[in-house]
């Protein structure tokens, strides 16, 4: 099989640029840093699909391309090379070579591709970079310290934030980069690592049974793809800070069962701290939430941060946004629009910064 995609790959490549010389740089250099729920079962096509997966790598030369197979269904990324993002990247059926620069000053450069679309629009996998020839993978040289995971729904994901509260959703209308998570984790210089799915809860799903869903966040946690009980998520990675923004969904149109939440709340906690030991978790509320049900989470996360920090099994605290008003606009289906998610962001990267101490580079507040 290696052998067949080693082959198909050099054809790609060939194809890429009649009278150019490149060199492929496979998946599985040890140089390239992943960031995210990945599956690597196959180095040298990693696959993923949740938002905000990042691939990245530093490179000597002119030019810089890449291979992505994808199933065609509407993912966007972003593609930033030295810290600027470029015209943003729609993916193609099949396996693909995309270029992304040329006539680069030959000197070394960094490169990194951000999935700005949620799982919902299909598995992507990466299958390398294309280079000048004689050209290889540098060491990457601006080290990101810290990785904080973010556990979440639609707001996390970036539902219908770059959209209008009268468009239909879709994949133009959602930008994880423009979360307050991944604001966030940039503001750290952070690596960011995103679970979250549109609609889910802590154990019930938007509109669903008051009893609950199967398929809710505390069940399916531990998978690296949402829908998929193979492959397992190893827990390799511990984050310094898992940040947990679920209950919009839990107390959707009308219902939701306070009791079930903070059991299944309390259980998802536990697990948490069972694959990640010692680790600061932050409790999120929400800025979708109003009224009756705003104040009902709100006990209930209380109530959840007390009762869980007297186990002693690692730190637990509670953090609001601010509820989001009209003054920012909506987004599409009255979620929150980038502005909303920029003032949100600052608010938790202050607290984080008080809270862990970590420097913030202010350029992402901007």
């Amino acid at each position: 099989m290696k052998t067949i995609l080693l082959f198909l790959l050099s054809i790609l490549t060939s194809s890429f640029l009649i009278g150019a010389s490149v060199d492929t740089i496979h998946a599985d250099n040890p140089l390239i840093e992943y960031s995210g729920r990945i599956d690597f079962s196959k180095p040298l096509t990693p696959e993923f699909s949740y938002s905000g997966v990042s691939v990245r790598a530093s490179f000597r030369g002119t030019s810089v391309a890449m291979i992505l197979d994808d199933p065609g269904t509407g993912n966007f990324y972003n593609l930033i090379l030295d810290n600027v993002i470029q015209p943003r990247l729609k993916t193609k059926k099949g396996l693909n070579t995309y270029e992304i620069k040329s006539g680069l000053k030959d000197t070394i450069h960094e490169i990194e591709l951000f999935r700005l679309t949620e799982e919902m629009f299909g598995k992507t996998r990466f299958a390398g970079f294309l280079l000048d020839h004689g050209k290889k993978l540098t060491e990457i040289s601006d080290k990101r310290e810290h990785l904080i995971e973010f556990i979440g729904n639609s707001i996390t994901c970036g539902y219908g934030n770059e959209g209008g509260p009268r468009e239909h959703f879709g994949p133009t209308t959602e930008n994880h980069y423009l979360t307050y998570a991944a604001i966030t984790s940039r503001s750290f210089h952070a690596r960011h690592l995103a679970v979250c799915k549109s609609g889910i809860g802590i154990y019930r799903n938007y509109d669903g049974p008051i009893n609950g869903n199967k398929d809710c966040m505390t069940n399916f946690y531990p998978r690296v793809f949402l829908y998929d009980s193979l492959p397992v998520y190893g827990f390799s990675k511990k984050p310094d800070l898992i940040c947990i923004d679920l209950g919009t969904n839990d107390f959707s149109t009308g219902k939701g069962d306070s009791a079930r939440y903070v059991n299944k709340y309390r259980q998802f906690i536990d697990l948490i701290q069972a694959k990640n030991k010692d680790a600061d978790i932050l409790v999120l509320l929400g800025p979708m939430l109003s009224g009756t049900d705003l104040g009902l989470v709100r006990r209930c996360l209380h109530f959840i941060v007390e009762s869980i920090n007297k186990k002693n099994h690692g730190k637990v605290y509670f953090f609001e946004m601010s509820q989001q008003t009209g003054e920012l606009g909506f987004g599409t289906d009255s979620h929150p629009t980038v502005a909303q998610h920029m003032k949100n962001a600052r608010e938790l990267v202050k607290y984080i910064s008080e809270l862990k101490g970590w420097k913030i580079y202010k350029e992402e507040l901007k």
